[in-house]
């Protein structure tokens, strides 16, 4: 099939872990050890996080972002002085270099206060500025990244369209070349902006011309757009459920010419960056969601601890103990499930889209329970504006709708990973789990050979028929994600052990087994539904609704 007008041939794809799950392999060597930051980078990134928690407690006032909102420009610009916000922007070009490893313990700790703030620093940082580092050339590079890395120039992400959120290739906004003017002149408008409305730089995706026999995603390219070009504008701000302090707006392209040096990349390769843009924004996402959760259960536990009714803390009564377990446990493996992929991504050479997807679906909804259960936990507390907890609430709900919705996430994680199912299952033992989770180890073990062999009797079953079995999918996915996190977890406790014992890691452990009977138990479910019991009865109940028009008392 004829490549796109530019683009490069499709090459071999790379080396990944999470594909070598739908075959029955386990890679160790890609796991383990657990993923640490270098000496150097530890030490300065410590450093950083201790000054940005000193400014943070005087000047990150969430709540006050939340029902004014908005985010000041004073306090983004002093995000900028701080150095956040070109965090991961390579020093010879004024930023701080940091790894993505790095990037997500800073955003895990911008979210302990204010998500919304999170959603700024990541919308310029995650997504906006990332094409350039990746994909600019030297010149472009040299133009845009030293201001905005400083904050001078504050970057936006511009993807989603009206009729095209999830399926960017059905995307409306063109671009055509003018010759005479060496320029594209781009018309089309593009919705829910995260910064649109004071960003200066806008990272464009638009269709462009492509061969005859071309595949549609080959016929979008990308471009950097600055907002002082004639015929940009920007809608009023939005009015959002959460994250209520950050700004999002739709922008109109109206007859914009953007000179022909500022497509980056090359014609054709659009969507391919715009996905692998997405997989690093995905993990900073996820570990945003770990510091958001994090943040519910100390502040919950504080609660727990003091109040009392019936004579003694609540924190004794076997309820809300459970409640704390489920809270921890998946807290921790949401951690270690976005670590180790941050370490697949820093050592480069890898494909992990699928593990990003998996790292931001689940870590989403881990947060979604976390901060249900401490709403509960707060009674009456939790529900009034005077306390953190309804903001959080509120905030935590857009991680499972933005940079891919967790159905679409499901969607990519089965699909993605099917192409390389086996006709059978290979793992044996795992091998480099420490002994004391020798149970846990060989539990999965034995997931990862009935998962193999499952997705063989499915596509066996299934065949072309696939894309369209979302119950599948659905299932599919969930098993496989409670899989990844299970290995995760179990990478992330053997280091401990190996540095602290037994005894040290003792809490790790007790963590470690709690998830891993809870994640068989899912797994085995979903693993025992693939052959879909119940599918015709969930299609004729949906069916209920479809022909109606909504539920109708009989």
């Amino acid at each position: 099939m004829p490549s796109a007008a530019g683009a490069p041939a499709q090459k071999r794809s790379k080396p990944s872990f999470a594909r070598g799950l739908f075959a029955g392999r386990v890679d160790e060597d890609l796991i383990f050890p657990f993923p640490q930051l270098a000496g150097d980078e530890a030490e300065a990134l410590d450093m950083v996080l201790a000054e940005f928690h000193r400014f943070a407690g005087d000047h990150l006032d969430g709540a006050a972002f939340d029902q004014r909102m908005e985010i000041p420009q004073e306090f983004i610009g002093q995000l900028g002085d701080l150095g956040v916000l070109g965090f991961t922007v390579p020093e010879e070009y004024g930023g701080s270099g940091f790894s993505t490893g790095a990037y997500c313990r800073l955003m895990q700790a911008v979210c302990r206060y204010c998500a919304a703030t999170a959603t700024v620093i990541g919308g310029h940082q995650s997504i906006g500025i990332k094409g350039i580092v990746m994909y600019g050339s030297e010149e472009q590079k040299r133009e845009f990244l030293p201001r905005m890395a400083s904050g001078e120039w504050i970057g936006a992400y511009a993807l989603t369209e009206a009729g095209s959120g999830s399926d960017a290739a059905a995307m409306t906004t063109r671009a055509v070349y003018d010759a005479a003017g060496d320029v594209w002149i781009i018309n089309g408008s593009k919705q829910w902006i995260t910064n649109g409305g004071f960003s200066q730089v806008f990272t464009v995706f638009a269709r462009t011309p492509a061969e005859p026999g071309s595949k549609p995603t080959q016929a979008i390219s990308c471009f950097l757009v600055k907002r002082d070009l004639p015929g940009v504008s920007t809608t009023p701000p939005m009015h959002k459920m959460g994250i209520r302090g950050s700004n999002t707006v739709d922008v109109v392209f109206d007859n914009v010419r953007v000179p022909a040096g500022h497509m980056l990349g090359r014609q054709g390769q659009g969507f391919k960056m715009a996905m692998e843009i997405l997989n690093t924004g995905r993990l900073s996402l996820a570990s945003g969601c770990i510091g958001s959760a994090r943040e519910m259960i100390d502040a919950s536990v504080k609660f727990a601890l003091e109040r009392k009714a019936f004579g003694a803390t609540i924190s004794e009564l076997e309820m809300i103990r459970h409640k704390f377990a489920l809270m921890m446990s998946e807290t921790y493996a949401a951690e270690a499930m976005v670590y180790l992929t941050t370490g697949l991504c820093d050592r480069g050479g890898l494909d992990f889209s699928i593990e990003s997807a998996m790292s931001k679906t689940f870590a989403g909804e881990v947060l979604w329970r976390v901060v249900n259960h401490a709403v509960q936990i707060n009674g009456g507390n939790g529900y009034m504006s005077e306390y953190p907890y309804e903001r959080f609430l509120r905030d935590a709900r857009i991680n499972m709708i933005f940079e891919g919705t967790n159905e679409i996430m499901r969607l990519y994680i089965f699909m993605a990973g099917m192409r390389d199912t086996a006709a059978a299952a290979t793992v044996g033992s795992l091998t480099r789990v420490h002994p004391a989770l020798a149970a846990e180890a060989e539990v999965a073990a034995a997931m990862t050979r009935m998962f193999a062999g499952a997705m063989a009797k499915t596509l066996a079953r299934h065949g072309r028929e696939l894309p369209a079995r979302g119950y599948v999918q659905e299932r599919a996915a969930d098993a496989i994600i409670d899989l990844y996190a299970l290995l995760a977890v179990l990478s992330r406790c053997t280091a401990r052990l190996e540095a602290d014992g037994e005894e040290g890691a003792a809490r790790d452990v007790t963590l470690t087994r709690l998830f891993a009977r809870q994640a068989r138990d899912r797994f085995e479910r979903n693993i025992g539904l693939l052959d879909g019991p119940d599918d015709e009865l969930l299609t004729a109940a949906s069916e209920v609704a479809y022909r109606d028009g909504g539920y109708r008392l009989i």
